[in-house]
């Protein structure tokens, strides 16, 4: 795995260091396109790559729900440790954003490339199954809520304004429809197959990219507020997690990526949430490069539990 995480640590570097380029663009201002981008363009091609070709199995429904146990579970323990046992030491809107990070994890951005790096290309539908039928709802759901009262923006989110929200994301109806011709075996023409992988090929090094344009180092008095975060995104999620994905994944290569997405640390696009109802933007942005640099050490160890 250390191979992979080289390959995938150059081009991340490459967005760390064009930041200092002079006469670069707004960082933050690229990292919205690109994430525009992938999001509504080259993630729905990919998605509807894997989704229609794939064998229709269980895991269309034990993926998303080892994604949900996982989201949840990191939900209650970064409330429990964040809003409960160190809120004296902490504003509202540095809650909200910790919460965000224990919770969510980075299932596509970096969960894509390392696992299909890692496992192979053949499990490419476990990424997305995780996130766009589990992580991405909840965050735009339980994590809108959540966010809105913690924040400080006047921004009202509920349960019926997410949902409505998640249906309208461009992956969430290529998933449908690759779901429809998967069922009814239409065979996509070997065209569109082509361009949809072509425009697949495109979504890691961009993700890699935007998430150097986001890392921000810590500084020496948050590191410790920030390292429960990390932990509990990238260690005691996937242990407890773990006898549940095991029990109802029954592909060894599928609990094998699976596992690794419960591991990824946090997810970029939480960035969002915190500017769109006023978290402590600076504190998450920190908490991201924390739990990503301990996944570098998490993440191998994550696999080896795997008998």
């Amino acid at each position: 795995m250390t191979d992979v995480f080289l390959r995938l640590a150059v081009i991340t570097a490459a967005g760390i260091a064009y930041r200092y380029l002079p006469g670069a663009l707004p960082p933050a201002d690229i990292r919205r396109i690109i994430s525009s981008i992938v999001l509504n363009v080259f993630i729905p091609f990919l998605t509807f790559a894997f989704i229609s070709t794939a064998p229709v199995s269980s895991d269309l429904i034990t993926v998303p729900i080892v994604s949900v146990a996982s989201a949840l579970l990191g939900f209650g323990v970064g409330w429990l440790v964040y809003a409960k046992l160190l809120a004296r030491r902490l504003t509202a809107p540095a809650i909200g954003s910790l919460i965000l990070a224990s919770a969510w994890c980075n299932a596509m951005y970096m969960g894509l490339p390392i696992t299909t790096a890692v496992v192979g290309e053949h499990v490419g539908r476990v990424p997305i199954l995780f996130d766009y039928l589990g992580m991405t709802p909840l965050l735009f759901t339980v994590g809108a809520v959540m966010s809105s009262h913690y924040g400080t923006r006047q921004t009202t989110a509920s349960l019926g304004k997410g949902i409505v929200e998640v249906l309208r994301l461009p992956p969430i109806i290529a998933i449908a429809l690759g779901i429809v011709v998967n069922i009814l075996d239409v065979t996509p023409p070997s065209w569109l197959l082509s361009a949809c992988e072509g425009a697949g090929k495109v979504v890691a090094p961009l993700m890699l990219f935007s998430i150097g344009l986001a890392l921000r180092l810590p500084t020496g008095q948050s590191i410790l507020l920030l390292i429960p975060s990390a932990l509990i995104r990238t260690v005691l999620v996937p242990l407890i997690v773990m006898p549940l994905a095991g029990a109802i994944i029954m592909d060894r290569d599928v609990l094998q990526a699976t596992m690794l997405e419960t591991a990824m640390p946090t997810m970029m696009l939480t960035m969002v949430f915190a500017e769109r109802f006023g978290l402590d933007e600076s504190v998450l942005a920190q908490a991201i490069l924390v739990s990503t640099l301990l996944s570098v050490f998490t993440l191998p160890q994550v696999l080896a539990w795997i008998p």
